[in-house]
Parts: C-alpha cells; sequence; structure tokens
C-alpha cells in the first residue's frame, strides 16, 4: 500500500488543471486501468490519502463518490474500498459460468472443496427424482474470476452423469458436452440472504453481507434431472440477465 501511495503522489502532482477532487480521481481511475491496482485491492483509507497528497478529506470523499459512480471501486463500511470487479452473467445462455466468463476475457479457476459419493440427503433425492437413500455425486467449489473467489457452488448429480467425480477439473458442462449429456431444461429459484461467518470467509467478505442464493435443476432432452445445485453469489460482483 505504501508504494501505492508513493505512486500516487507522485501521478498527482502530474494531474492537469482541474478541480483537485477532479484530478485525484483520475489519477485513481488511470491506477485502475493500468493495472497498478488489481481487482480486488484495498486503496488507503481516506485519511492516508488525504494527508500524503495534503488534501482534505471532503476532496478525497468527492473523488471517492466520483469514482463509486462509474463502478470502478465499491465502498463497504467497516471493510474498505477496494476495486471493483462485475461480472455479466446470463441465466438464458446454455453456456456455463466458465464458457461465459472465457467469453468476457476473464481467467476463470475453482477451488475444489469437495468431490466425492454420498448418500442423498431426502430433500436431494426429491428434487433428482431418486429414491431415499440413493447414492448422489456431491461437488463444492469456489468458482474464481481473475484469482478473486466470487461464488460457492454446491451440486448434486445422479451418479450415471458424473460416475468419476474426481475426472471434472473445470467445466461440468464442456465435460458433459464432450459425453453426448446436454442440459436442455433449466430453472432457477433466486433469493437474497446475508452471508454466515463460514461463507464470508470463503469468498472474501465481510460476515452478513447480501448474497444471492441460486438454486438451479437442470433436465436433459429425456426429462431426466442431470443437476441439482446451490451457488452464492457475491453481490458486489454480480450483475444478472434475463430475457424473457
Amino acid at each position: 500500500m505504501s508504494e501505492f501511495v508513493t505512486w500516487l503522489r507522485q501521478q498527482f502532482l502530474l494531474a492537469a488543471a482541474a478541480p483537485r477532487y477532479i484530478q485525484l480521481a483520475t489519477t485513481i481511475e488511470t491506477a485502475i486501468k493500468q493495472h497498478v491496482l488489481a481487482v480486488g485491492d484495498f486503496l488507503p483509507p481516506e485519511r492516508l490519502i488525504a494527508e500524503a497528497l495534503d488534501v482534505s478529506r471532503v476532496t478525497v470523499s468527492k473523488a471517492m463518490k466520483l469514482l463509486e459512480e462509474k463502478a470502478l471501486i465499491s465502498r463497504q463500511q467497516g471493510v474498505g474500498t477496494r476495486v471493483a470487479m462485475h461480472i455479466g452473467y446470463s441465466l438464458n445462455q446454455d453456456h456455463g459460468f466458465t464458457a461465459q466468463m472465457r467469453r468476457n476475457g476473464s481467467s476463470v479457476s475453482n477451488q475444489w472443496l469437495l468431490r466425492t459419493r454420498m448418500t442423498a440427503p431426502d430433500e436431494v433425492a426429491r428434487a433428482l427424482e431418486m429414491a431415499n437413500h440413493s447414492e448422489v455425486v456431491k461437488l463444492r467449489r469456489l468458482r474464481l474470476v481473475d484469482g478473486n473467489p466470487v461464488s460457492l457452488e454446491t451440486t448434486y448429480i445422479p451418479p450415471h452423469f458424473l460416475p468419476d467425480p474426481e475426472a471434472l477439473e473445470h467445466s461440468l458442462y464442456a465435460l458433459w458436452q464432450s459425453r453426448g449429456i446436454v442440459p436442455e431444461g433449466r430453472h432457477f429459484r433466486l433469493k437474497a440472504i446475508a452471508s454466515t461467518d463460514e461463507i464470508a470467509d470463503l469468498l472474501n467478505v465481510h460476515s452478513g453481507m447480501p448474497l444471492l442464493r441460486i438454486v438451479q435443476t437442470s433436465r436433459n432432452g429425456q426429462g431426466e434431472v442431470l443437476e441439482l445445485s446451490e451457488t452464492l453469489c457475491r453481490s458486489d460482483v454480480y450483475e444478472f440477465e434475463v430475457n424473457s
């Protein structure tokens, strides 16, 4: 952070003539666009910026407001100000998370938490239209975009659709496509929830932060249920698109 403050001080002195809050906002915007600051990086506290640049707190606050209006930063009380990330995601597209993010030029990866077989909980068995106490595959992973955790996904799958869960490394839909399995019907339920301490630690957000919970059921062309998934999405990152 001290290196950025030094860079900011040097660049601020070279800024074009304008009100000082605009000079500051422009300088920080340049830092973001030139990757001096990366997505998810925290900015120094406003007090520290004001002292380093010999400007008022009001000037810094006005600059931050401009950057926030441009969706370049996100400010959370008690957490701080960080470079914002935005994910545009369509629920109408047949392509999964990985394909959509790569089309947007983002780097996508997983942090696997679980890939196993287990006895299905009753509500999972009902959703998958399987007999009680049937065996299912359970997957749990963090989805990362450009190295930052953006969602937590838990998925249940009938074993005959994924007999080798350990073989799954990246995109479930890409693996299915290679095996001739095509999701053709999807149903979504969406609900806003508050992040628990455990989820907050995994997603690198503060406890209680609003999350969007998406429960998805997918079927193949024969009407068989392929998956039941729950995805907890960071509300400061995702922007969903749905077309009727």
